[in-house]
């Protein structure tokens, strides 16, 4: 007799809940519609969890079954140390498919990252649009109260991706999602993706004190992944806090620096020139609808393109690793492609609608834009802070006014040379031309920073 409704961990939404016979089958297995995302399901072939329905396709296995997420049951794990965030990530059933293509875009002004075989944009869009995280649809209709086709269109739309291939995914606007099971799944996605991601303990500050301070790298020149050019210059700050380092793409990121401190003194700034140029080629294509995803195969294959998408992966799982240490406040610091890291770390945050775990910001030559057209973006990113976003800029720093703008095309101005261009009270710009004259110097003038801004 067939079962009128089966329990089991959802393959849309992470959620281990009802799912009520919908459609008895017999050349197919039966489906059923998930009572959290109202999304149809199937059981997994391998287990008692239930893979996804599409219109014209049944999931053979379930998420934890195809490698898209290593364990239903810690999607909404919490932690009391950073350092534990790792365990989200450790497999309970074998992974019967191997996923990890990455692509990257833009889909109506909103950044999208993803694996590609992973997650469908349709199939966590309508995850999205179900938790109530997208809002209402253009008809004024709660999204979340939609089903089916109507709740994957309206969902698409909420996220401008409605016309864009299937496997661009994720909003960094979501970022509600963060702390809980859809952020689980997000991570998972992204946790393979980056290289070496790890998030470690330095020091173990006072045990009552439970604030942190996170760094987070950018280019290196050393083959050790020591923090020793941060917390040397720390001075007496941060004592009782604890130290932690957010790991990633460690290979690329040296790769980079050696490329940039090798360089001649004297043609530093053509060298800088040319390695733009090199880095724009692939990317300044004009990308139509049918060429997108070449060219973003040339963008993600181009290192210094891959490092910027994969930094923006980094922050939103820098972020999701804060929102499931509740009771902690932290301090960020990042210099270079790890202050990009941040600022989407701090867009997810901002989204969260609880106290902000952020103290303060520490951005040291940054490789992200802070034009007008990137204003929305900063107001948000101050949204996710109690305290301030301190951003150091150095007019001396070449590598951001030639590398960095060469590299986009001209069409964003890093914050490490520039500042943001932004007049807002949780936002302040410090001129470091005096302490810096490079952009690998940034971290030997951490020490000053610190007490320019605490004394």
């Amino acid at each position: 007799m067939t079962n009128l409704s089966e329990t089991g961990a959802c393959s849309w939404c992470g959620v281990s809940t009802s799912h009520s016979l919908l459609e008895r089958n017999y050349l197919r297995r039966n489906v059923y519609v998930c009572g959290g995302c109202k999304q149809k399901t199937v059981q997994c072939r391998y287990c008692t969890h239930m893979a996804k329905v599409g219109e014209h396709w049944d999931d053979e296995l379930c998420a934890e079954h195809d490698g898209s997420i290593a364990s239903f049951k810690r999607l909404n794990m919490k932690i009391d140390d950073l350092s534990k965030f790792a365990e989200l990530f450790e497999r309970d059933s074998v992974n019967l498919m191997r996923v990890g293509k990455i692509a990257a875009g833009t889909a109506a002004g909103v950044t999208v990252f993803a694996p590609l075989a992973l997650l469908a944009a349709p199939a966590l869009a309508a995850s999205l649009g179900a938790a109530g995280l997208l809002g209402a649809a253009g008809t004024g209709t709660a999204i979340s109260t939609l089903s089916g086709a109507a709740l994957t269109s309206a969902s698409l739309a909420a996220i401008g991706g409605g016309t864009m291939m299937g496997g661009v995914v994720l909003v960094t606007a979501a970022g509600a999602a963060m702390g809980a099971y859809q952020g689980g799944m997000i991570s998972n996605g992204y946790f393979g993706a980056i290289d070496h991601f790890g998030i470690r303990k330095i020091n173990h500050g006072k045990k009552s004190r439970k604030h942190a301070i996170v760094f987070v790298n950018g280019f290196l020149s050393q083959a050790n992944h020591d923090v020793e050019d941060w917390t040397n210059h720390l001075g007496d700050y941060f004592d009782e806090s604890a130290w932690y380092h957010a790991d990633w793409e460690a290979t690329n990121l040296r790769k980079l620096g050696n490329s940039l401190t090798k360089a001649p003194e004297l043609a530093g700034t053509e060298m800088l020139k040319v390695l733009g140029r090199k880095a724009t080629k692939a990317a300044g294509k004009k990308l139509g609808p049918f060429s997108l995803v070449n060219s973003l195969a040339d963008v993600i294959g181009n290192p210094w393109h891959s490092t910027m998408v994969k930094a923006g992966m980094t922050g939103l799982l820098l972020a999701d690793a804060i929102a499931r240490t509740p009771g902690w406040t932290f301090t960020l610091a990042g210099h270079s492609l790890g202050a990009r890291a941040i600022y989407y770390a701090l867009e997810a945050l901002s989204t969260r609608g609880s106290k902000a775990q952020v103290d303060n910001v520490y951005l040291l030559g940054g490789a992200v834009g802070g034009a007008e057209k990137d204003h929305e973006g900063w107001k948000a990113a101050a949204g996710a802070v109690s305290g301030k976003i301190y951003n150091c800029f150095s007019e001396q720093d070449h590598v951001l006014k030639y590398l960095y703008e060469y590299a986009n095309g001209g069409m964003s101005q890093a914050i490490g040379y520039h500042g943001i261009d932004l007049k807002h009270r949780k936002i302040e710009n410090l001129d470091c031309s005096d302490l810096v004259d490079g952009h690998t110097k940034w971290k030997d003038a951490f020490g000053s920073i610190l007490s320019h801004v605490n004394d």
